[in-house]
C-alpha cells in the first residue's frame, strides 16, 4: 500500500468517531397522526394546518376534508385526506384533503389557496418516507411532498424538495420513498412537509388519500466541524449512487478517489473543475460496510467516511 494512502486512511479511521458523524435526526411533528384537536364538527392533526377551518366556515354548506380515520398502518390513528364537493348557492367546487406543516390561508371566494412557513430543521435529510393508501376518482392523483428552506439576509431560498405521487388505487398500506433533491449543500433551516388528495386541476369528489408513520431518512451523516465541512456526501439508495456536494470558495482542479477498509480503491475520478457543484459516484455494486472518499482539491486533502448498508 502506498505511503500517501496509507496515512489518508489513518487519517480517516482517526477522526471523531462514526457516532459524531450520524446526526440527531429531525422528527416530524406529530408524523404519526397521533395527536388530534378538536373543535366544532371537526379535527385537525396537531401541529399541522389543514383547510378544515375555512371550509368548516361556510354557513350550512360547510364540510372538513381531513379527518382522523382508525385504519391505520402504526399506533392508533393515521390522516385521512378527502375530496369533497361543495355545493352553496349559485355555486359549487371540489376541495382537496390537504395537509401542511405550514400555514395554509385560503380565498373562499376565488377558491385559491397559498401555503407559508414550517418547522425548524437543521440538518439534511436524503428521503421522505412513510406509509400510505391512496382510493382515486375519475382519474385523480395523490401527492405527498417536502420542501427545504434557507433564509439569508430575509431572503427565503428553497433549496430542496422531493416529491412522491400516485395514480393507482392500493387498498394495503404502502411504503413510499420521495428523494429529496438539493441544490446546494447549504444547510435548511425550515422544512414543510405537504400532502394533498387531488393534486390535479381537475377534482374528483370521492377520492381519498391515507398517511401515516411519515419520517425522515439520513442515509450518511455529515460533521460539520470536520476540516472537510465543505464537502457533504449522500447516499441515494434508490439510484445507487453518492452525490458528493462540493462547497469550496474558489474553482479547482479536483481528484476524487473511494477506498474500502482494506485500502482497496474502488472508484477513481480523474481531475475535474469544482467549485459548488457536484460529483457523483456509482455504488451499486458495492458491497456493505465503512468507506473513506479522499478528495484533492487545492493542495490539500479531505477525507469523508461513508457507510453503506449499515
Amino acid at each position: 500500500m502506498k505511503i500517501l494512502k496509507l496515512i489518508t486512511l489513518l487519517t480517516a479511521i482517526l477522526l471523531p468517531a462514526m457516532s459524531g458523524l450520524l446526526k440527531a435526526q429531525t422528527l416530524i411533528p406529530n408524523g404519526g397522526f397521533e395527536s388530534w384537536n378538536n373543535y366544532t364538527g371537526y379535527s385537525n392533526p396537531t401541529s399541522w394546518d389543514t383547510p378544515n377551518s375555512a371550509l368548516m366556515g361556510i354557513f350550512l354548506f360547510g364540510k372538513a376534508v381531513v379527518y382522523k380515520s382508525a385504519d391505520f398502518h402504526g399506533g392508533t390513528s393515521s390522516c385521512k385526506l378527502l375530496t369533497q364537493n361543495i355545493a352553496i348557492p349559485g355555486s359549487a367546487f371540489n376541495a382537496p384533503g390537504f395537509i401542511t406543516l405550514g400555514k395554509l390561508h385560503i380565498d373562499i371566494i376565488s377558491q385559491t389557496f397559498s401555503v407559508d412557513g414550517g418547522v425548524p430543521i437543521n440538518d439534511q435529510p436524503t428521503h421522505l418516507m412513510g406509509f400510505y393508501k391512496f382510493q382515486p376518482t375519475g382519474g385523480d392523483s395523490c401527492t405527498v411532498g417536502i420542501l427545504l428552506y434557507k433564509t439569508t439576509a430575509g431572503v427565503r431560498d428553497t433549496i430542496g424538495g422531493g416529491l412522491f405521487s400516485a395514480k393507482v388505487a392500493t387498498t394495503d398500506w404502502t411504503h413510499f420513498s420521495a428523494y429529496i433533491n438539493y441544490t446546494t449543500p447549504t444547510i435548511p433551516d425550515t422544512m414543510n412537509i405537504m400532502a394533498i388528495s387531488s393534486a390535479q386541476t381537475d377534482m374528483h369528489a370521492g377520492t381519498a388519500l391515507w398517511v401515516d408513520d411519515l419520517s425522515l431518512d439520513y442515509t450518511v451523516g455529515v460533521d460539520r466541524q470536520d476540516p472537510a465541512a465543505g464537502i457533504s456526501v449522500y447516499h441515494d439508495k434508490e439510484t445507487g449512487r453518492l452525490i458528493v456536494f462540493c462547497e469550496f470558495t474558489r474553482e479547482q482542479s479536483v481528484n476524487a478517489r473511494l477506498y474500502d477498509m482494506t485500502g482497496r480503491e474502488v472508484y477513481s475520478l480523474n481531475p475535474v473543475s469544482v467549485a459548488n457543484s457536484r460529483i457523483i459516484i456509482p455504488c451499486n455494486g458495492f458491497g456493505r460496510g465503512v468507506y473513506v472518499l479522499v478528495v484533492q482539491h487545492d493542495g490539500m486533502i479531505f477525507t469523508k467516511k461513508i457507510l453503506l448498508g449499515l
